[in-house]
């Protein structure tokens, strides 16, 4: 039986999304590094202080989503299928997370793609969060086949999917910014990135 959250519980997830629209409207306007966290707080309608009771920085703001990611992609590593190889897996986990969570093509990646482009402030944050994250899938690919694969097998296969998603989101949102902020249809991005994870797996085994 799923419990609903409490009173508590939904006003705490109503700031964080309060704090991360305040984020996408003012770093949008008036720039990321233009924004202060005192200003993001009183968007959201909150205390400066109680603002670090949701995020760390303003980075955290800006990449928020991303542990959660993180986790929807391990769930699915611990559940292998029988017979299931690794590159098949690691394209369940990715469509397991696009299927779940719209943020990889939503408002808040492509204002993210975009800061990042422009930001040179942003940008070891992102590449330590991209690396985070493909240490994490590494490691669930290791779990699922210990034994089987080999650690720096696994690494490259991870690798080979985080490059191909990364490469492909920064492409096809800078060249929207470039055109005069023409939106990325969510639809073609979507089916981009599927192109470039299925080529960028395809060297490790065969896809269905």
């Amino acid at each position: 039986m799923t419990t609903k959250p409490g009173l508590r519980e939904r006003k705490k997830e109503r700031t964080r999304q309060a704090l991360v629209t305040a984020a996408i409207e003012l770093f949008g306007t008036k720039g990321y590094e233009e924004t202060t966290i005192a200003e993001l707080a009183e968007a959201a309608d909150i205390s400066t202080r109680t603002f670090f009771s949701y995020f760390a920085s303003k980075e955290e703001v800006l990449f928020e989503g991303t542990p959660l990611k993180l986790e929807r992609s391990a769930s699915v590593l611990a559940e292998r299928l029988p017979g299931e190889q690794p590159a098949e897996l690691l394209l369940r986990s990715f469509h397991f997370v696009l299927d779940q969570d719209t943020d990889l093509t939503g408002d808040l990646a492509k204002l993210r793609t975009r800061l990042i482009l422009q930001t040179p402030a942003l940008q070891p944050y992102a590449l330590r969060k991209v690396l985070e994250g493909q240490r994490e899938l590494a490691q669930g690919l290791i779990t699922a086949y210990r034994g089987e694969i080999d650690p720096v097998v696994a690494v490259a296969m991870t690798g080979a999917l985080v490059g191909a998603l990364v490469s492909t989101i920064a492409t096809l949102l800078g060249r929207s910014e470039q055109e005069g902020g023409t939106p990325a249809d969510p639809e073609q991005l979507q089916a981009e990135m599927e192109h470039a994870v299925r080529s960028a797996l395809g060297a490790f085994g065969t896809l269905a």
